[in-house]
């Protein structure tokens, strides 16, 4: 099944609009396949490794309680198969006084890598949604 995710993000300091950029980085490097698998000299990197997958969970720590959120359905563990960034969502320009984009609007897509069961259901809690 795939799943898409939108965010904006506005920095208000100089530290928040680092943060953006790591945030921005760590998506881009961990979808991206890796080099190796070789024996070393040239040919260390004539094969390609998988990109890092990740696990997708809604958390919900509401009346004392914490852990996932049985009202939202849950995901398995997915690849990330395109990553977005508008660095002009208002449509203009603009920038802080060092040079980082005043917004950026990032989209994620990703998709499961194996698909839900029947049986699956049934490690899930019987009040909540499941997958």
């Amino acid at each position: 099944r795939p799943f898409t995710f939108t965010f904006r993000m506005s920095a208000r300091s100089a530290p928040e609009a680092k943060e953006i950029i790591r945030i921005i980085r760590f998506f881009k490097q961990n979808m991206a396949p890796q080099k190796g698998g070789g024996s070393g000299g040239e040919s260390a990197n004539l094969f390609l490794q998988a990109p890092n997958t990740f696990q997708v969970h809604y958390l919900y720590r509401g009346n004392g309680g914490s852990g996932e959120h049985n009202f939202i359905g849950r995901m398995k563990e997915c690849a990330m198969t395109a990553f977005d960034v508008d660095y002009t969502p208002d449509g203009n320009y603009s920038t802080l006084r060092d040079g980082f984009m005043t917004s950026y609007t990032i989209s994620m897509s990703f998709k499961e890598l194996e698909p839900v069961f029947y049986e699956d259901y049934d490690d899930t809690p019987a009040d909540s949604i499941g997958f």
